[in-house]
């Protein structure tokens, strides 16, 4: 009498299966685009929700300046206080990286209203880094970045300003007097 299961298929069909899961883990490693198994990380809730975002674009003068005077459009200059009152984009608000962390705070006030938000700074990865930093602090609109920076709108001939930084005192460390 047998006890339902024959022994020698079991043992057949283990050794199958073994061996078949030790050629395909063989395969995958030597396979350049195979799985990863070692140091796979799941994605957070983090890393998911800067997945969904929209990337930041980066625009040159000429396509960015069809955007000027838009409605819910917003130029911001991250370069210091001096540079931008030599010369900005026409309109431009002040967003300098060297702000305090009120002068922040208020930045950040003045650029909730906009739909879409315009970074330059002295080159096109200063305002990557602007644009980004402005991405981990929840901002959710529209973010583009000036290529080449102010001096290529210059260069272009575009629109631009001069004067005072209207709000710098607020948002730059004070340097005593002598």
């Amino acid at each position: 009498m047998s006890s339902g299961l024959d022994r020698p298929l079991v043992l057949r069909s283990a050794a199958l299966l073994l061996g078949g899961a030790v050629l395909g883990l063989g395969i995958n490693a030597a396979r350049p685009a195979g799985v990863a198994l070692v140091g796979f990380e799941p994605p957070t809730a983090c890393t998911t929700t800067a997945a969904e975002e929209a990337p930041v674009i980066e625009m040159t003068p000429r396509e960015a300046s069809t955007l000027c005077g838009q409605p819910g459009t917003l130029f911001a200059d991250t370069r210091t206080a001096e540079r931008f009152a030599a010369g900005h984009v026409a309109d431009a608000i002040h967003l300098p990286c060297d702000a305090t962390a009120s002068g922040a705070e208020v930045a950040m006030k003045e650029l909730g209203h906009a739909q879409t938000i315009v970074v330059y700074g002295e080159s096109t990865e200063e305002a990557y880094e602007v644009a980004e930093t402005l991405r981990r602090r929840g901002l959710k609109m529209d973010v583009r970045v000036l290529r080449g920076g102010f001096s290529a709108w210059e260069q272009e001939g575009l629109a631009c300003a001069s004067g005072p930084c209207p709000g710098c005192a607020l948002t730059h460390k004070q340097e005593p007097s002598p």
